[in-house]
């Protein structure tokens, strides 16, 4: 049997607005553009994030992949059953750019027993965003 090396490339989040999402993030967040296409609503991005992607399809490229309806996230619903985890040195700072750009407010920074700094926002689709120091 031989060894296969797998790694996280991406994470991809189904969003109606791609070319939306993809703004929110590089103003919320700092981080950059890799790759953008989109013709006729449908679309793709990636961004940087280090080791892996964090990438946006349009919900009708993911209907058509997939050959069923999703559930997209709304900020006037309660979060999908998962979190987009950004880690950085200073929490309170990456807080303030998201609430400025547009994010909602979910919790404000506060350091955890463990000593980690963390924080969560919603991002501008509804999706849960949490903000947090590298663990100790």
């Amino acid at each position: 049997m031989s060894t296969t090396s797998v790694s996280l490339g991406y994470v991809i989040l189904y969003v109606k607005d791609v070319a939306a999402s993809l703004t929110f993030y590089e103003q919320a967040f700092g981080l950059t553009r890799r790759f953008f296409q989109e013709e006729n609503g449908k679309g793709y991005a990636e961004l940087e994030t280090g080791a892996a992607r964090l990438a946006f399809v349009s919900v009708e490229i993911a209907n058509e992949h997939a050959k069923q309806a999703f559930v997209t996230a709304s900020l006037d619903k309660t979060p999908p059953p998962f979190e987009v985890g950004l880690v950085t040195s200073d929490v309170p700072a990456l807080y303030a750019r998201a609430m400025k750009a547009g994010a909602t407010a979910v919790s404000e920074p506060a350091t955890k027993p463990w000593g980690q700094t963390v924080a969560y926002v919603r991002d501008n689709t509804g999706h849960l965003v949490e903000l947090c120091t590298p663990l100790p």
